[in-house]
């Protein structure tokens, strides 16, 4: 294993510079530590890598938009949601021309669930705990695990 520095650019004017390290075989799979750990948040516009103790630098192969990613952040921004609370509107309305609308209201969550096995475990105290053949999955989801 060799240790690489990892160089990047912020700006495409600017001049290459240590911004870190990373540990691999050989300069491909260095490369792909390095926009991997270095520049996954498209922080630079170029990177490359010198292994450490030498003068040659291996450019990585993705530059500009591509490095970092293409994931869509969109929903980081407001306008993003712009249209939700009429779609909304629109598919309960069409669920209530079905037939298909719950008219009460949710109940609180998780309390109801509390309440009743509480009034169960006092109920009948002598009991002990349920079995795990017993106990629902909602219960569970409920209590978690810990008793």
């Amino acid at each position: 294993m060799f240790v690489w520095d990892v160089l990047g650019k912020r700006r495409p004017d600017d001049e290459f510079e240590v911004v870190g390290g990373v540990s691999a075989p050989d300069a491909e799979l260095a490369l792909i530590l390095a926009r991997e750990t270095h520049f996954r948040h498209k922080e630079g516009v170029r990177y490359a890598v010198r292994r450490r103790g030498e003068d040659e630098v291996h450019l990585g192969p993705y530059e500009g938009d591509e490095l970092g990613g293409i994931t869509d952040r969109s929903y980081r921004r407001q306008e993003a949601y712009a249209g939700v609370g009429g779609k909304l509107k629109r598919v309960s309305d069409a669920l209530a021309r079905r037939g298909l609308r719950i008219e009460a209201a949710r109940p609180p969550v998780g309390r109801a669930r509390r309440q009743e096995h509480r009034e169960e475990s006092e109920a009948d105290p002598g009991q002990g705990p349920k079995s795990e053949a017993d106990i629902s999955p909602e219960d569970l989801a409920a209590h978690g695990t810990t008793g």
